[in-house]
């Protein structure tokens, strides 16, 4: 399973530990995840991997 990089710990996080928020929008729905380890906010993760 690929693992991502937090952006400001650096730590290898795998995509199940990730904690995800997802909020209603009027254009649709937008999808936030935090880092388990350090509770950084990031938005891309695809950049991450």
């Amino acid at each position: 399973m690929p693992k991502l990089d937090c952006p400001d710990c650096e730590r290898g996080i795998a995509m199940h530990e990730l904690e995800t928020k997802t909020v209603a929008q009027t254009t649709g729905f937008e999808t936030n995840y935090r880092c388990p380890f350090c509770r950084a906010d990031f938005e891309d993760v695809g950049q991450l991997l």
